[in-house]
């Protein structure tokens, strides 16, 4: 099992908890740690809305992806997300993984850019 380094950067905004997550590589135990992490500081704010940008330019394997999606699911659970991708050669798999979440009933979005994500999460 190895961690591979990763930075992780919080600001509260008006209406939401933003995070950036970087990372030139991933694997499982890193991404459950930087979502462990996410999911523990939007606890800790009380915040019910997050756009949480994903700046690693690649993605888990496909079941890897689903187990890692479903258990961010349950640990964000009654709370919107949307997801920011700045790395088109994923769009693909990070669609796969906001529409796992989303299945399960996840208000989870990718969104292109800042502004339609910030639309998205405020309205009701």
């Amino acid at each position: 099992m190895s961690l591979i380094p990763y930075e992780l950067f919080f600001e509260r905004r008006a209406g939401y908890l933003y995070a950036r997550v970087r990372a030139a590589d991933i694997d499982c135990p890193t991404a459950l740690a930087y979502l462990r992490e996410i999911a523990g500081e939007s606890e800790r704010l009380n915040c019910e809305r997050l756009l949480l940008e994903r700046d690693i330019p690649v993605m888990l394997p496909e079941a890897d992806l689903f187990f890692t999606t479903h258990d961010f699911f349950g640990m964000m659970e009654g709370r919107k997300v949307a997801f920011l991708n700045p790395h088109v050669p994923i769009d693909e798999d990070m669609d796969f993984a906001v529409g796992i979440a989303s299945s399960r009933g996840a208000s989870f979005r990718l969104c292109r850019d800042l502004t339609a994500a910030e639309d998205w999460l405020s309205s009701d």
